[in-house]
């Protein structure tokens, strides 16, 4: 253990000062400024350098040189506890507590006997001196002697530091003081009544809001008559004239108000409207002076914090000092994109720009390849930086499942990663047709004609995916190769669609049906009676819509087409089972248990969250927990329905003599000749890439119950076909085994 030697210090004459005005000037008095400074950097360099044992005989040195300025000595030891050293520190400190104290400086002797207290908090012998310190401060103060006895300081049981944290607390909360409480914001102290043992405050929803003591001290926190909030109630008007004429004053207020930093999102709230009416053009204008200020770290992103930083940096030298410690491909890439943005503005960019274009051209060799959208993202950016080569197709072609992709990207990056891909991979884009979502959709739309027959053929087959079918839906009217394309078959795919398709999918399909009050309509425009007729019955069966939202549609249906309303009064069949593959049956009670047992669980600790965030009319988090909550409970909702309904099987009892649900049928195209095998399976297996297709289908539906050598006639978008059923059989074993 490093060995202390003790030493004797003389008493000083010096007044009574508090700790803070001792480093801010009392030990310069009597140290030369200069020399004060040069002690505090030689500490300040041996402890960042590890040097523990040389930076404390160092301070013994300079304890035998000043042996008559403990007050100095103390700050000096001060360099220890805020380098991580606070045992260090108090064994220090406990060599000049006794000079302090008969020095008569007491602030200084309260401040040591807190960095024993909070290096040794057991130690007995401190409760009794720190009582007797602030008892000397505090001798005229009447409310001293009850908040010693709140703070319980006397008592072993309870630990130092809460004491004294306590006791600090209620010190502040003097008569016209500040304070702020958790759930009742910020509040003004009115009086505080010793004799009873409670403090009198202000809160926005009760002005005489009475708090016992004890409770006082543990759930308020002072605050100063400077910070905002406080202002806000006292000086509106001077922090609007503020906000106009010196806006970096007001934003350097808040950043002290609220710890030094603080996020544009939750800065907007604190200031919009009751400080600065025109938020937008108020924070456009500032953001763009604090860049410019080395005293503010303005970060590109709106969740991350705005930092007023303890001493002026540009933020030229910030990014690159941080871009050269980010461990990261991904931070890299954040930090160089930063970069990118000021370097307009930058006198001479070149070499810090070479330098971040070196470093991720290295960190991306050293990436691993599964990081997908970070490899991406630095790609996109060396391409902006202008860096020669072939980053972005490169790290396209490396992608197997561009959909997937394509989901965890953003907005921009997306568009960015089809536009690369429409030049150098088109194949590739239409091949994924099925798989990708809506907006995707829409970039490639000019692509979309030469797929025209295999989309056709999955409407059809009611094999579409929901994002397809709602991108059709809203693009039918105006692209001229959908026109062939019956509205009552998309229709039909459409609920087929939303009883199996993911929550977030199937929410779009639902609004897309409810929002436009003519869609529905427009689709059966000139569709047959009987097609009309097969909608109604399915869209009366089907678990996707609130009974509710049924009847509405149903009534535009009965507007449009009066002979549907015969279907709202004999509506009294039993509705059939859905006839469904085990395999596919546990696919779906999978995704109901993951609903129940975590998603919806989940988003309930999302709400919660977002309502502490408190004025729920303007939390967006809250708003949108809540939009997802209804997706998640609509999506319950259609699972729960859609399972009561199903009936599992394995299709072993299937019959062959006739087409039936279970079985494997090739029929010959009578124009063609060409033989074609389809399995017809499950309500939920359809799988047009093996012909495998679910027997609610249009093409099943015509062929269920026909016999061997039986001639059927079925639509295609070109008109009429007729097939003959050449065999029935039973599904293979790799069919059964696949689903």
């Amino acid at each position: 253990m490093f060995y202390l030697r003790r030493v004797t210090y003389a008493a000083s004459p010096a007044p009574v000062n508090a700790f803070h005005c001792i480093l801010a000037a009392t030990h310069y008095n009597a140290v030369p400024m200069s020399a004060a400074h040069e002690q505090h950097q030689q500490l300040r360099d041996l402890l960042a350098q590890g040097r523990l044992d040389d930076a404390q005989f160092r301070w013994l040195e300079l304890s035998e040189q000043f042996a008559n300025q403990p007050d100095f000595l103390l700050t000096l030891v001060k360099e220890f506890a805020d380098a991580g050293h606070p045992r260090t520190a108090a064994e220090l400190v406990a060599l000049i507590t006794p000079s302090l104290k008969a020095a008569g400086k007491h602030h200084e002797w309260l401040y040591a006997l807190k960095l024993r207290a909070a290096a040794s908090p057991k130690e007995k012998t401190l409760r009794a001196e720190l009582a007797e310190a602030y008892t000397a401060i505090y001798q005229t103060d009447p409310r001293l002697k009850a908040i010693l006895a709140i703070s319980v300081l006397d008592n072993d049981t309870v630990p130092m530091t809460e004491a004294i944290a306590k006791i600090e607390t209620l010190l502040a909360l003097a008569p016209g003081s500040y304070c702020q409480q958790k759930s009742w914001g910020f509040g003004r102290v009115k009086s505080f009544d010793a004799t009873l043992g409670r403090l009198i405050i202000a809160f926005p929803h009760n002005p005489d809001h009475a708090l016992q003591l004890a409770y006082a001290g543990e759930s308020l926190t002072p605050v100063s008559a400077d910070h905002l909030e406080v202002r806000k109630q006292t000086d509106l008007a001077g922090l609007q004239q503020l906000a106009t004429t010196e806006p970096l004053a007001l934003l350097r207020l808040v950043l002290v108000s609220y710890g030094h930093a603080i996020s544009s999102e939750r800065l907007e709230p604190i200031l919009a409207p009751s400080v600065v009416a025109d938020w937008k053009k108020w924070w456009d204008n500032t953001k763009r002076l604090a860049k410019r200020d080395p005293h503010f770290d303005v970060p590109a992103k709106k969740s991350a914090p705005i930092v007023l930083r303890t001493a002026p940096v540009s933020q030229q030298d910030a990014l690159l000092e941080a871009f050269r410690d980010a461990p990261s491909l991904i931070q890299k890439t954040d930090i160089a994109r930063q970069f990118l943005r000021i370097a307009d503005e930058i006198d001479d960019p070149e070499l810090p720009l070479q330098e971040m274009q070196d470093g991720l051209l290295a960190s991306l060799a050293a990436t691993k390849l599964h990081l997908r959208v970070v490899r991406l993202e630095a790609a996109f950016l060396l391409e902006d930086m202008r860096v020669p080569g072939t980053f972005v197709v490169d790290e396209l072609r490396r992608v197997t499942n561009l959909p997937a992709l394509f989901d965890e990207l953003s907005v921009a990056s997306e568009k960015r990663a089809v536009a690369a891909l429409k030049i150098s991979e088109t194949d590739r884009l239409i091949a994924s047709v099925n798989q990708f979502s809506a907006k995707t959709l829409d970039q490639i739309a000019d692509l979309l004609a030469p797929a025209a027959p295999q989309i056709l053929q999955n409407v059809q087959n009611q094999a579409a995916s929901a994002e397809l079918l709602a991108w059709i839906c809203r693009n039918i009217s105006g692209t001229s190769w959908l026109q062939p394309l019956s509205g009552a078959v998309l229709i039909q795919a459409v609920l087929s669609a939303m009883e199996i398709a993911t929550a977030k999918s199937a929410a779009k399909l639902y609004d897309l049906l409810l929002k436009d009050e003519m869609l529905l309509v427009d689709l059966l425009a000139n569709a047959p009676t009987d097609a009309i007729r097969d909608v109604a019955r399915r869209l009366l069966a089907t678990p996707a819509f609130e009974e509710l939202d049924r009847r509405l549609l149903m009534a535009r249906l009965v507007k449009a087409f009066p002979f549907v309303q015969e279907f709202l009064i004999t509506r009294t069949a039993k509705e059939q089972p859905f006839i469904v593959s085990w395999t596919s049956l546990r696919r779906r009670q999978a995704e109901l248990d993951d609903l129940i047992q975590k998603r919806i669980p989940q988003n309930s600790k999302e709400i919660a969250q977002a309502r502490s965030y408190g004025d729920l009319r303007e939390n967006f988090e809250y708003k949108a927990a809540k939009d997802t909550q209804k997706v998640l409970m609509r999506r319950r909702g259609e699972l729960e329905l859609l399972l009561i309904r199903s009936q599992g099987t394995d299709f072993s009892d299937a019959k062959t003599d006739a087409v039936n649900i279970g079985t494997t049928v090739t029929v010959t195209d009578l124009a063609t000749g060409q033989p074609t095998t389809y399995h017809i399976l499950g309500a939920w297996d359809s799988d047009t890439a093996r012909n495998i297709i679910s027997y609610p289908a249009a093409l099943a539906q015509t062929l269920l119950n026909k016999r061997v050598g039986d001639v059927v006639e079925a639509n295609s978008d070109t008109g009429k076909l007729q097939f003959r059923i050449d065999r029935i059989e039973n599904p293979p074993d790799e069919i059964l085994q696949s689903l």
